[in-house]
């Protein structure tokens, strides 16, 4: 459960009066993610419900959230279905809730997909494709807490935990992923967690993307080979070629790959294993992590 913060319905009706949003109705627990706390909110207005989310940042600080609310406003302002933060009557978007930085966002339509088809992938390439370009044309910054330092250092924290096999696996990969860190391929900021969870689809039509709290400056390939990781891995965890072609002629749709991210798409998907793998293992605690870190250290054994 990511509801680690809990408060009380006076607490949170104070909360939305910062907010043009009508009356409180109902509030429920979002029951998935692992960094932040998050509630369903539903209010009326003029006779109307209105849906959002709440979000109270659990990781992320104060100074670290106006990067987050001005992406999201931009993507908005390219008409990209992404929840642009909810503006408060004094037309702000970062506020306070439980002492903690909290971001109120409509409610978008749509569910998570559950079995993949090439549509699905050609359409989140599309989206990965034009989010993209939309934050090529924003000078926003974030460094990306999860570099080859990061990697290197987190194998070194966790070598206890780990197996040997897996251990001088991932030591491996942090190595490949210090050499094609010094290639000149195209960087800019990325959303760096584009999961099934975090897409919203009605059928087969993509109605929105969500959770870009990961998003920093990086590799673009690095995106795309996160995205290729979770929505092209097969149940035999192999990664399945006509759903990666989907997924690349979409993106390709929006902004055209280079031959040299091309050819370093294998190398950017083992590092892509060797950042989630590590990440849930530092989620929760050991023995009880809130999502299996063995998922992608056995697609890196395929892989590599």
């Amino acid at each position: 459960m990511s509801a680690f913060t809990t408060f009380s319905q006076d607490a949170l009706e104070e909360f939305l009066l910062n907010f043009d949003v009508g009356n409180l109705i109902s509030w429920t627990p979002i029951r998935a993610g692992i960094e932040n706390s998050n509630y369903f909110v539903i209010t009326r207005k003029h006779d109307q419900e209105r849906n959002f989310v709440l979000t109270i940042m659990e990781i992320l600080t104060f100074e670290e959230i106006p990067f987050f609310n001005s992406l999201l406003m931009h993507l908005s302002h390219y008409g990209l279905p992404v929840p642009a933060p909810q503006q408060t009557l004094e037309n702000m978007t970062s506020t306070t809730f439980c002492e903690k930085p909290t971001v109120l966002v409509p409610k978008l339509a749509g569910k998570h997909p559950v079995q993949i088809s090439a549509n699905h992938c050609i359409e989140i390439g599309q989206m990965l494709g034009e989010i993209h370009c939309a934050l090529a044309t924003t000078n926003l910054y974030r460094a990306n807490p999860f570099d080859v330092d990061w990697m290197f250092r987190t194998i070194e924290n966790l070598e206890h935990e780990l197996q040997e096999e897996d251990r001088l696996l991932l030591k491996k990969i942090a190595d490949e992923y210090a050499d094609i860190s010094e290639l000149s391929l195209p960087r800019g900021i990325t959303h760096g967690d584009l999961f099934r969870d975090n897409a919203l689809f009605e059928g087969e039509k993509l109605t929105g993307v969500i959770d870009f709290y990961r998003a920093c400056n990086d590799f673009l390939i690095q995106d795309i080979a996160i995205t290729i990781n979770e929505w092209c891995r097969t149940e035999q965890n192999d990664i399945s070629a006509e759903l990666s072609e989907s997924f690349i002629q979409g993106y390709e749709s929006k902004r055209p790959l280079e031959n040299e991210e091309r050819e370093s798409l294998p190398n950017f998907q083992l590092a892509a294993c060797a950042r989630f793998t590590l990440t849930r293992l530092l989620s929760g605690v050991e023995g009880n992590r809130l999502k299996d870190p063995n998922e992608y250290m056995r697609l890196a054994a395929r892989l590599s």
